[in-house]
């Protein structure tokens, strides 16, 4: 833009007698971001129905005025109608997976992402295009939604002619080492001996397949290989040698074990072994996501993650540099309250930058008509490389399970008990039924002992239940676990606007001992849009009460009264780069009280540096700390903490420190420091990359834009600058020139820029190029950038007019042409993209032509002017 405005002031003085407004010449101005309302703002109107009469356009095709719905910035259009333009056959909702056949091939679909909105099922844009492959848009200046559909229904002709294979212009290596991962950690309490730990991973291709390694402690002490797999696998089989775990079912406990795993699927293994969210765990084949003990994902690194349980928020940490976050010990198997995590990227104040589903669903077991999948492994328990382990015991395992319908799956297995000696046996079934209902019920035997597990579900418009019953004798699974029962209950409807209510009930007893039974109200009171208030009941049955106040577009203030304690928590943000928090807590009973204040500093507006202060008194003990976090390039990263009697603040923020699960929380004065240092490897060289985006089915791509000629302008101007794959923004680290985008299905991409980010200056000499990628691997992409600029000038005649019409001509030093220009009808001209060196201005004439030579030496050039006869 500076250099626009020079345009624009030179162009005024040039040496013609005729005055040129500035917007004659300058450079149409790159388009600006809009101004942005107030994140609270956004999240306010966010989650406002707003109904819309469209014309929804079908392959171009009007199908009329259609009442569609903008809902949470999302866009959703009647999925009656969209079978019926499409031609698809109409399924039954509610029955879990579905496929259908088109001319593209199969596309299994579940039934449970479309919403019930105004009585209508409808179904997003944005599950159109991850589902049905169909692009969706919004015209605004058309007032309707305009959808591509790139197939017919029915199943793919055999005599099409098939279509010629993209030949890559850069092939992905299939080089053995693909990845490393470097994090050292070492923790001084100054009360204490230092605390030092090293993490490492590595992995690569190798026979096909893809092989990782991790390795964890301290060096000096114990250092040790925890996880090692080799994967491989085709469209129906996969297979997996290394450390592994049954994970058959929650009724059966886990074995862990080192051997061979091995799953095959009559349709396709990918839905059970490919996922977007890295998991670093022995797991092969997933059923169900959500059933576990540890929520874990990925994020923004040095974002917030918020666990949230029926809304209230349960934890709170930072994600960690590796972009990771983990929830540990989350009652995942027998808890039915709504459980997601939302993320923020810089601030609780902002719209989150996504919200992560992880309520458990029966319906997440169930599988397509037809479907089957059968899986199992053997080996010995525990890890053989890890001295501290029992001598390794043989056991295996076998599961089936069958789409008998597609209301209908069939599951079961068997597994070997090392620690009884005998075999654990399971059968289930999961059954949906109506469209909104769904039941399952799961026995299993072992240690010659029988529980059971029942669970049912039903979702309406303004409602939904859940419940879960379970069983188990005296020596279940082994010979001193006593006989327990657990039945749980949670109803929640919002019929009557502003209240949502919930009821939430559980019957257990373990032994003979008391019998804890509880069926309690809760309440949501929406009072206006920016004042809140619930009061929600725990599994102690107490009660948790909390308002929530919006104090503007910038600030809120919620005030939490909770086990004898009340908690004020007032959240500012000053600016963009400045977030501010103070909390307050006050026991009633005993009278004591904390305080603790917050500052977090992005410098620069950058979330990849982030610097937080922190202060917090308790009586006459006062505590402070410090922190640091710096993204070098996409893959190198450190974090410095320091702490003094900050761990009476620890209860209000849960793992709210850079460096999670290695400080002791007793540690009264301390200092850490941790680094991440990622590489990947295509071929011979190395790039910095972020290895949890690299897995045994998804591959990465890793490079740098190179600034190929002299400028002023360096690595650090070019940050923000995207790198697109087909067309669209992925997930993405560009920090100072390099980048790296992961998470990449195998395939042939095209990449290129996002040229509106650039300088004005720099441009790219090619727009887009094919690069491969493969499963378990990084390709390297460096795309060159040169930087620009241009000339301009005025041609008059002896008397100082303007001479319009004149096809003027640069030649470089070669004598090549570099570029061309027609004077407009005041006689100037301007002519772009020329690099710096030096060239020489003509006009037409041959042997007459007149004639100036002029250099470009990183800077635009101004009156460069020529008289003509």
């Amino acid at each position: 833009m500076r250099a626009i405005k020079e345009w624009g002031i030179m162009l005024t003085v040039l040496g013609c007698q005729h005055a040129l407004p500035f917007t004659a010449f300058a450079a149409e101005p790159r388009p600006e971001s809009a101004t942005q309302a107030p994140a609270s703002e956004e999240a306010a109107a966010s989650v406002q129905l707003e109904p819309l009469l469209v014309d929804v356009l079908f392959n171009r095709r009007s199908t009329g005025a259609q009442l569609c719905y903008r809902l949470q910035d999302e866009y959703w259009v009647p999925f009656a109608l969209f079978l019926e333009q499409s031609g698809l056959q109409a399924p039954e909702i509610g029955k879990g997976r579905i496929s259908f056949e088109t001319t593209l091939g199969t596309i299994t679909f579940d039934s449970g992402s479309v919403k019930l909105i105004d009585r209508t099922l409808c179904i997003s844009l944005s599950e159109l295009k991850k589902t049905f492959l169909v692009a969706g848009r919004f015209n605004q200046s058309a007032f309707a939604i305009e959808l591509d559909v790139p197939w017919h229904p029915g199943r793919p002709e055999s005599h099409v002619k098939k279509t010629e294979p993209v030949i890559p212009d850069i092939k992905a290596p299939g080089s053995s080492l693909s990845f490393l991962r470097f994090e050292p950690e070492i923790t001084w309490d100054f009360d204490a001996t230092p605390e030092k730990n090293l993490f490492f991973e590595a992995g690569g291709r190798v026979f096909g397949g893809v092989w990782d390694i991790t390795l964890e402690g301290d060096p000096e002490q114990s250092f040790i290989p925890t996880r090692y797999h080799w994967t491989a696998f085709s469209r129906n089989l996969a297979i997996r040698l290394g450390t592994g775990s049954s994970d058959i079912y929650p009724l059966i406990d886990d074995e862990s074990f080192t051997g061979l795993q091995f799953g095959w699927n009559n349709h396709n293994i990918l839905n059970q072994l490919d996922f977007e969210r890295y998991s670093d765990s022995d797991v092969f084949l997933s059923l169900d996501r959500t059933q576990q003990r540890s929520i874990e994902g990925s994020g923004p690194p040095a974002a917030i993650a918020e666990l949230r349980l029926d809304g209230v928020v349960a934890a709170r940490q930072r994600i960690g540099l590796d972009g990771r976050f983990r929830f540990s010990n989350v009652r995942m198997t027998s808890d039915l309250r709504k459980t997601e995590v939302w993320l923020f990227e810089r601030s609780l104040r902002e719209k989150p930058l996504a919200i992560l589903d992880y309520t458990i669903s029966i319906m997440n077991r169930s599988l397509p008509a037809g479907e089957i999948l059968i899986r199992g492994g053997g080996g010995v328990t525990g890890n053989p490389l890890d001295q501290s382990d029992e001598p390794g015991r043989l056991t295996g395992f076998g599961h089936i399970m069958y789409g008998l319908g597609n209301r209908i799956t069939l599951e079961g297995g068997v597994q070997h008990n090392p620690d009884n000696r005998s075999a654990d046996l399971m059968l289930g079934s999961v059954v949906s039924f109506g469209g909104n209902w769904a039941a399952a019920l799961y026995g299993a035997r072992s240690n010659g002992r029988y529980g059971a597990d029942v669970r049912l579900e039903g979702h309406g418009k303004h409602w939904d239940v859940s419940a879960l019953s379970s069983w188990q004798e005296s020596g279940f699974s082994s010979d001193d676990t006593e006989r327990t029962q657990d039945h749980s209950l949670r109803f929640s409807a919002g019929i009557l606007e502003p209240f949502d209510m919930l009821l939430y009930g559980r019957y257990s007893r373990t032994g003979d001992g008391e019998i804890r039974k509880f069926l309690l109200p809760g309440l949501y009171w929406t009072v206006a849009p920016w004042l809140m208030f619930s009061a929600l009941p725990d599994d102690d049955e107490k009660y948790r009460y909390e308002t929530t106040l919006r104090l503007g577009s910038r600030s809120d203030l919620s005030v939490v009264y909770e086990k004898q304690t009340v908690t004020g928590d007032w959240r500012f943000d000053f600016s963009r780069s400045l977030i501010g928090r103070f909390m307050h807590s006050y026991a009633t009973k005993t009278g004591d009280q904390l305080s603790s204040l917050y500052l977090d500093w992005y410098p620069g507006g950058s979330r990849f540096d982030l610097i937080r202060l922190g202060a917090s008194r308790s009586g006459s003990e006062i505590g402070y700390s410090a922190a640091w976090s710096k993204f070098i390039n996409a893959g190198l990263r450190f974090s410095l903490q320091y702490s003094y009697n900050m761990n009476n603040a620890h209860q209000l923020d849960t793992e709210e420190n850079f460096i999670e699960d290695f400080v002791e929380t007793e540690a009264r004065h301390f200092a850490s420091f941790t680094m991440t240092w990622d590489m990947g490897f295509s071929k011979k060289r190395a790039f910095p990359v972020n290895r949890s985006a690299i897995s045994h089915t998804r591959g990465g791509l890793a490079g740098s834009l190179d600034i190929m000629n002299d400028t002023r302008l360096g690595s650090s101007d070019i940050n923000d600058v995207d790198i697109l794959l087909n067309g669209r923004k992925l997930g993405q680290r560009q920090i100072d020139g390099t980048f790296f985008v992961g998470n990449l299905r195998p395939g042939v991409y095209s990449v290129d820029i996002d040229t509106e980010k650039l300088p004005l200056e720099l441009n790219v000499s090619r727009n887009s190029v094919k690069v491969e990628v493969r499963n378990g691997a990084v390709t390297e992409v460096n795309i060159p950038v040169y930087a620009e600029f241009g000339v301009a000038g005025c041609l008059s005649d002896s008397r100082g007019n303007g001479v319009a019409g004149v096809l003027l001509e640069i030649i470089d030093a070669s004598g090549a042409p570099a570029g061309k220009a027609i004077t407009d009808q005041f006689g100037y001209y301007r002519v772009d993209k020329l690099r710096s060196g030096t060239y020489t201005l003509k006009t037409p004439g041959g042997e007459s032509s007149q004639q100036k030579t002029f250099t470009i030496a990183g800077d635009f050039v101004f009156d460069v002017n020529l008289t003509t006869p």
